[in-house]
């Protein structure tokens, strides 16, 4: 990573030129630089940096091409140390200074104080001069600190979906972003990177031409390409395993989608072991939460809805038969444990309270067993 090389220490002529910018003054700031006797990019130091530091104070998109082409930057993929001297600024006239120190004093507390130009044009949301930087060389992949600008801007809680719809507008793409790296990020951009980068512009521009020239093509083929197009991108299992476990059967559904219908029999086999995985209270919970929203719900995941019925209906069957167990041993204390533990589904066990009048009758059960029923099916 390259790093901007010089003393730490402001000099006179940066003292003053950072006044200039802090005034978004165009014409003071082409004075002060023809009067120098050095180019300027010799101001440019280890935490001082012209380029970045106009962006941070949101100067205009003139003053930022300005120093651009005086300074002559060999690249953009650069990061500076600590661009922003927080000098006392409270008394300033110029309020939109002030508010602009306090949301830097924040940002400069994020990835330790290290800054790209590119970060800090998309931090401020200044989308011209984030274009300018891309056009001009700007990587979007360019790390700092092992980070991509795109996971700082979501650490930094910076990022937006316009902000994405404009790198992705640029050519951002999961192509060269690995989509495990979108684990902690809201579904919304995961959703948004997978939809950009499968069926892509390509993909669409071939469709469009087949219907402008009015050319046919096979359903056997339209579906192979489909699937090549699906096959682009390789869902982390660990995506999968986030909203399952969260009970967010939705967004795996969406996800699934990206599975690919070859692999069907796998990924039913993939749900299976993990909803017994994340059976943590070994009450089936995971299962009959799981199998009724497939039961109630109009979805794609490859179970039907009488699996699913059957599957909620042994789990039914064996918790009654369990509980006939517990109460024919008079076991109160396992009992009650166990009714604790199936809280969640004891409505659909007994739903009339005759049912457990004619167990408590049947089994002939003791006076703490029948508290315990009367506790738990309010009878």
């Amino acid at each position: 990573m390259k790093i901007m090389k010089t003393n730490d220490i402001l000099s006179e002529k940066q003292k003053l030129i950072l006044e200039l910018l802090k005034r978004n003054n165009i014409d003071k700031l082409k004075d002060f630089i023809n009067s120098l006797e050095t180019p300027l990019y010799f101001l440019n130091s280890t935490n001082f940096d012209l380029l970045t530091l106009a962006l941070s104070l949101n100067c205009s998109f003139y003053i930022i091409k300005l120093i651009y082409n005086r300074c002559n930057y060999k690249t953009l993929n650069y990061v500076v140390k600590d661009i922003y001297h927080l000098y006392d600024m409270s008394n300033h006239k110029d309020e939109t200074i002030v508010n602009y120190q306090n949301s830097l004093e924040v940002l400069m507390d994020s990835n330790n104080n290290v800054k790209s130009p590119l970060l800090v044009s998309l931090e401020f949301s200044d989308f011209q001069s984030v274009e300018f930087l891309i056009n001009k060389g700007a990587d979007m992949y360019f790390k700092i600190n092992g980070k991509y600008t795109l996971e700082i801007l979501r650490e930094e809680n910076l990022l937006t979906m316009r902000k994405l719809n404009f790198l992705l507008k640029n050519g951002f793409s999961l192509k060269k972003f690995k989509i495990e790296r979108l684990s902690n990020f809201e579904f919304k951009y995961i959703k948004k990177c997978l939809e950009n980068f499968v069926f892509d512009t390509n993909f669409i521009k071939y469709l469009l031409n087949l219907y402008k020239n009015k050319a046919g093509i096979s359903k056997r083929k339209f579906n192979h390409m489909v699937n090549n197009e699906i096959n682009k991108i390789e869902i982390p299992m660990e995506l999968y395993l986030k909203y399952l476990d969260r009970k967010d059967y939705k967004k795996v559904e969406y996800l699934y989608k990206y599975y690919g219908t070859e692999k069907t029999r796998s990924f039913k086999d993939f749900i299976i072991f993990y909803l017994n995985y994340f059976d943590r209270n070994f009450n089936k919970k995971s299962f009959y939460d799981f199998f009724n929203f497939i039961i109630n719900n109009e979805n794609t995941f490859p179970f039907s809805k009488e699996y699913a019925i059957n599957e909620n209906e042994t789990i039914i069957i064996n918790k009654k038969l369990k509980i006939v167990e517990l109460i024919k041993n008079n076991n109160n204390l396992k009992l009650e444990t166990f009714l604790k533990n199936n809280n969640y589904i004891l409505h659909c066990l007994y739903s009339r309270k005759s049912e457990i009048l004619n167990l408590i009758n049947e089994y002939n059960v003791s006076s703490d067993i029948v508290d315990i029923l009367r506790k738990y099916f309010l009878i």
